[in-house]
């Protein structure tokens, strides 16, 4: 009689695995709910699975059979967020030697336990590392998987207590440097859940990003436009933040001002293992401080240009070499016609001007070129007139303004030299304030100019007039 039984329940349940499709085998439920390790199955625990699979294969069987699939006969899934548990592997891999391992109170008895950073060997270093630790209160292991983008010299960062609950959660840094869309990266947490180091999931893993953030839509041709985002622990606390306005980025360069206004957030661990973002919060952030805002917040933070640079005329010369005699010298000379003379870094160069009553600016335009000789050279009777000039080899190049504004100073446009070797270019705006934009170098022998800020010009004559709106 069981013989028969069991023949026919053969037979059906390979009738039924035909036509069982992908779709209908997909978990019930997004979120798992974790559970301690057993150390050896007794017969009892083989009952009792063996009775659950006979249930499981009952509610497939109703899905296939035309009627509801499990997937809907399950209740809906709620909000928790879905965590991923540690697969055991990696007791075989090795530490890096310059790994370090992290020290913390994983379990909350007083007592630090080591965990050691295992790596996964790839031929680019690239692959998963092993946490893994001996807890001091029990004495079992306790084990967590990481990607972290490398396994060289892998390092945590200081503990938080997003729960506070007492026990420590282990902090890593995800370095997206090379490989992700900023440049930067994240962190990651893993909390001591039944003897797992389990990553907690961000609720919104954007907002916990350090580095350079797009701004959609905002490329142009010589730049784009990026929001700053930062974290950071503090009295065993993660905290993160993203600028509230975007910045200009290009030629290997952020234009953003000092200090910026930020919008942050603290971050604490919830019951189901999940990371939480609390209210925005509004803080001014400098690269050596953090405060907080004002009573009325705006991002005008910038750091103002110094005054502008002086400029000297025919036959005067400008003396660019440091103690080292390391530089060149420059002057403009007039036989027939006038003539930049440059002499320096294994060259003398005679480049001839077109300009009227040229005059030589006594700083070196270094925010355009420094690897090499650079000038700026405008007109004693016409000042909308700007030229740079950057050597190349044995030759003055003069630059070529490409972009979205031009470099004379005409228009109501104010194009100048700064102190610290910077050209800029003010160009006045419908409310009054006027849009500060740099020049940089996007070529050979061009130029673009990159905005920078707004800023307030009480006398266009006057170099110290320039104030935050």
């Amino acid at each position: 009689m069981s013989t028969d039984i069991e023949a026919r329940l053969r037979d059906a349940l390979a009738a039924r695995a035909d036509l069982v499709r992908p779709e209908d085998l997909e978990p019930l439920a997004p979120v798992v709910e974790l559970r301690p390790r057993l150390s050896r199955q007794s017969p009892w625990v083989l009952l009792a699975t063996a009775a659950v699979v006979l249930l499981v294969l009952g509610i497939v069987f109703q899905g296939v059979g035309g009627r509801e699939r499990s997937d809907r006969l399950a209740p809906e899934p709620d909000e928790k967020i879905e965590l991923q548990l540690p697969t055991d592997v990696g007791r075989d891999w090795k530490a890096d030697d310059i790994s370090t391992p992290a020290r913390l109170d994983l379990d909350g008895d007083g007592t630090k336990e080591k965990v050691v950073f295992l790596g996964e060997p790839t031929k680019n270093f690239d692959g998963r590392t092993r946490l893994q630790t001996t807890l001091s209160s029990t004495g079992q292991e306790a084990f967590g998987i990481a990607e972290l983008g490398t396994t060289i010299g892998t390092s945590a960062l200081p503990p938080i207590d997003a729960d506070g609950d007492g026990d420590q959660e282990l902090v890593l840094l995800r370095d997206e440097a090379y490989s992700g869309p900023v440049t930067g990266g994240f962190p990651i947490v893993f909390d001591l859940r039944d003897g797992l180091l389990v990553e907690a999931v961000p609720d919104e893993p954007g907002l916990l990003i350090r580095g350079e953030l797009v701004e959609e839509g905002s490329a142009t041709e010589y730049y784009d436009k990026v929001r700053v985002g930062d974290f950071w622990i503090e009295d065993g606390t993660l905290h993160s933040s993203r600028s509230v306005a975007s910045y200009a980025r290009g030629a290997e360069m952020r234009f953003s001002p000092k200090a910026y206004v930020v919008d942050a957030w603290t971050w604490t661990l919830d019951d189901n293992g999940a990371l939480r973002h609390g209210e925005t919060e509004c803080l001014v952030q400098s690269y050596d401080s953090t405060r907080e805002c004002g009573l009325d917040p705006t991002d005008t933070f910038t750091y103002l240009p110094p005054e502008r640079a002086s400029y000297v005329g025919l036959g005067e010369t400008v003396d660019l070499t440091d103690e080292a005699g390391y530089g060149f010298t420059a002057r403009i000379e007039a036989d027939a016609d006038p003539s930049l003379v440059v002499n320096g870094f294994g060259a003398s160069i005679r480049q001839p001007l077109e300009v009227p009553q040229p005059m030589l600016g006594t700083v070196q335009p270094t925010s355009i070129f420094f690897d090499g000789a650079s000038l700026v050279i405008t007109s004693a009777t016409d000042p909308s007139v700007v030229q740079v000039f950057t050597q190349n080899d044995d030759r003055m190049v003069l630059m070529d303004p490409v972009g979205e504004i031009d470099l004379a100073a005409d228009d109501g446009q104010q194009t100048w030299l700064t102190d610290n070797g910077a050209v800029l270019s003010a160009l006045p705006a419908d409310d009054g304030a006027w849009e500060l934009w740099q020049w940089v170098m996007v070529s050979r022998t061009e130029i673009a100019a990159l905005p920078w800020a707004t800023v307030c010009i009480d006398d266009v004559d006057d170099p110290t007039a320039i104030t935050a709106c």
